[in-house]
């Protein structure tokens, strides 16, 4: 018997037809990208997304992931929830081994919901939120991103431990669950260091709001100025509400949360002073780190041009675990793939060491690198830690 299948692989290969499991092997691996293109969201979005692709093409050229190219095709959402979902079902449909959704929750998991359902792994380039994997999306979902509630805190704990502030205002922006998710990060690490009173008010705005004059009004009739204000919030409203603080007088220490980060809106705030957050890298020749000017120097070469946004190294970093969970399970099976990266251990990727369970797909505590505006451009300040380690409770705000 053996003798007569080794002759029928021998017939096989000669009539040039090559046995399934070789076939399989010769075939590309196929991986979708479900991202935003336009729209407000692009601004977060095509930075990571042109990093995935300098990695892929970097796998590709080294002879590819498990002997085989990686090939990929991309779909605009144009920012939109409804587009984002049908989008993804197209791209589970149509067969791809992994699925790469928006920088952000609210507009990344209805697309990351139809790869979840089919038992694809998905994974976001940079959603802060924590509910961009097992509890909120489901056990195949993942972010390359840390915790906005890790960025909240390290804040308030860099600002009082560092910069020797005692008393803060928070400017919250209800848009989206990333920035509720950053302020309770910032609210607790703030209370912790400084006591219940050390938050001398709270406000909330909405990123489309053309003015926060009721909000700068509160602020000013406080009876003792703050400290600090925190504002947890995106483009292009954040920089909107920047540049009515600064407008309206208030030249208060403003700390920031880290979707805030990169020159591209300090235009809108020309002369910025006194501006704080966590970053996760600096594109202006100052990183500590010789990985991360390794990574600038590939983009480089890739588009010729560096990125306009640090969130592109999440890309980058993103396509790194998702091919080592790949080379350690042999496969591209994605409950295969899942097991090695649920085992995941400060793994040494490029965005920092990178940690996975079955029950967290997030990082909480990735070191940052604290940035601040002088001169009109971002400035590495240092490099840190935050002490605190979100819990569940904190992470999934509840009760908050």
């Amino acid at each position: 018997m053996h003798a007569t299948i080794k002759l029928g692989a021998a017939l096989a290969l000669a009539a040039g037809v090559l046995p399934a499991a070789q076939a399989q092997a010769a075939d590309p691996i196929r991986i979708g990208f479900a991202i935003a293109e336009s729209g407000w969201l692009s601004n977060y979005d095509l930075a990571p997304l042109r990093a995935a692709i300098t990695k892929i093409d970097e796998i590709n050229a080294a002879g590819g992931l498990l002997g085989r190219q990686i090939e990929y095709t991309i779909a605009d959402t144009k920012t939109e929830q409804e587009r984002s979902a049908s989008i993804g079902a197209e791209m589970v449909s149509n067969g791809v081994d992994m699925l790469v959704v928006s920088c952000d929750y609210d507009f990344g998991a209805p697309a990351a919901l139809a790869a979840n359902s089919a038992g694809i792994i998905t994974m976001s380039l940079c959603a802060g939120d924590p509910k961009m994997g097992v509890q909120g999306v489901g056990p195949y979902a993942f972010t390359a991103n840390s915790a906005a509630q890790s960025e909240g805190i390290a804040m308030a704990e860099y600002a009082q431990t560092k910069m020797g502030l005692k008393t803060a205002y928070i400017l919250e922006d209800v848009i989206i669950e990333y920035n509720k998710s950053a302020c309770a990060g910032f609210r607790t690490a703030w209370k912790a260091g400084g006591g219940e009173d050390s938050i001398v008010g709270e406000d909330t705005f909405r990123n489309e709001d053309p003015s926060i004059a009721a909000q700068i009004t509160r602020i000013k009739a406080l009876p003792t100025p703050p400290d600090a204000i925190y504002i947890c919030s995106v483009t292009p409203g954040g920089a909107s509400a920047v540049r009515q603080l600064r407008a309206a007088g208030i030249d208060t220490p403003i700390l920031a949360d880290t979707a805030m980060v990169d020159n591209y809106w300090l235009n809108a705030v020309p002369g910025l002073k006194d501006f704080y957050l966590p970053g996760f890298m600096s594109l202006y020749g100052d990183d500590p780190r010789p990985e991360m000017n390794a990574f600038l120097d590939a983009f480089k070469a890739r588009w010729n041009e560096p990125p306009v946004s640090s969130y592109a190294v999440l890309g980058y970093s993103l396509i790194e675990s998702w091919a080592r969970g790949v080379e350690k399970a042999g496969t591209v099976d994605s409950d295969a793939v899942l097991a090695e990266m649920n085992q995941f251990k400060d793994e040494p990727f490029t965005a920092g060491p990178t940690t996975f369970t079955d029950q967290m797909h997030i990082q909480v505590d990735r070191p940052w690198l604290i940035m601040k505006v002088e001169n009109d451009s971002f400035r590495a300040v240092e490099l840190f830690r935050n002490t605190i380690v979100p819990d569940m409770q904190l992470l999934f705000r509840v009760g908050q």
